[in-house]
């Protein structure tokens, strides 16, 4: 893969796209080439676009811009995917967030983990209980797709019990679901130790399934507050449980196989949008499709050549097709 530097004359030469291509590691350094190719977002044999909700607003409030080339896009007839590793938001709440801004969208171009890890259960006639480590937006999720689950809410130690004794005794004391046959886990505010202990017992048994929405490390903040992501709560239960979960969202396949077999994408012509390496350009990877880096984000170039210069097979794998400084930029030139 290459780092080059797309310079596109789009639907006539006042329809200038400036995006880039990577350039990876040959022979011991990276060069820039120019070149002239086809505007990859809005050339003909590009149909659909999958869109990493972090490339187009930061907090409430959309990027500038971005609205505006999103639906000049839909306009050329391009198919727009909204898809958000947030299991907190259900696919309605997000779509009502994105109109909200200013962004064309409906609930069927809505891809959350929620409704995912659902849909997944209900696709392999799933006739267990979910042990869950969530929220409501994930029971809402199961509920719709009526899947039986237990977990939800607060579940800890009471402050006049908080000794190792307390939590030793569900040795003896507690004993598991038997219809308890799958662990799903994602963002829940109330994790405890003994959700921990609960969904670690469950998972450990490898008969049962164990899902994760994802394993993103920390929320994008705009401050130095550090909000620990889902993948902080995955981690205290997979590690006592030494087993890793079939995640749901990115960078997993899961999300791109949905909308391959219920809208019919194609990866040939599907480009994945977002602005993290490990997440968004990862699923371009891993689902073999093309992968655009929006600079607006969590990651930089700099991030990208760390890739390219990794000792690590898997790292140097994970680099975009192309990158561009924001999503907004498209709209000055479609």
């Amino acid at each position: 893969m290459e780092f080059r530097y797309l310079q596109t004359f789009c639907m006539g030469l006042k329809k200038i796209f400036h995006a880039y291509a990577l350039v990876c590691k040959r022979t011991g350094y990276s060069n820039i080439k120019h070149m002239d190719t086809g505007m990859c977002l809005v050339e003909k044999s590009m149909t659909s676009i999958t869109l990493g909700t972090g490339v187009l607003w930061h907090g409430g409030k959309a990027i500038p811009g971005c609205p505006e080339a999103l639906q000049k896009l839909k306009e050329l007839g391009k198919k727009i995917f909204y898809v958000t590793n947030n299991s907190s938001k259900t696919r309605a709440q997000v779509a009502d967030k994105c109109r909200n801004m200013g962004f064309p969208a409906d609930l069927e171009n809505v891809v959350c983990t929620a409704h995912i890890s659902a849909l997944y259960l209900k696709n392999m006639n799933f006739t267990g209980k979910v042990y869950m480590v969530g929220n409501s937006s994930m029971a809402a999720a199961l509920d719709e797709l009526g899947i039986r689950y237990e977990g939800i809410g607060p579940d800890v130690v009471a402050a006049s019990e908080a000794s190792f004794d307390s939590v030793a005794k569900y040795q003896t004391e507690w004993k598991p679901n038997p219809e308890v046959r799958c662990v799903l886990v994602g963002f829940d505010p109330h994790i405890s130790y003994v959700k921990m202990i609960k969904a670690a017992t469950y998972a450990s048994n490898k008969n049962n399934l164990f899902l994760a929405t994802n394993e993103d490390p920390f929320l994008p903040t705009q401050d130095s507050v550090v909000i620990p992501g889902t993948g902080s709560i995955v981690a205290t239960v997979k590690i006592p449980a030494r087993r890793e979960p079939h995640i749901m969202g990115k960078p997993g396949t899961a999300m791109f196989d949905m909308l391959h077999e219920v809208h019919g994408l194609q990866a040939e012509k599907t480009i994945m949008v977002g602005d993290s390496l490990k997440t968004d350009i990862a699923m371009g990877v891993n689902c073999g499709i093309k992968s655009m880096l929006v600079l607006t984000g969590v990651d930089d170039l700099r991030r990208v050549e760390e890739n390219q210069n990794s000792d690590d097979p898997h790292c140097r794998q994970v680099v975009p097709d192309y990158y561009i400084d924001s999503f907004a930029t498209l709209g000055e030139y479609i």
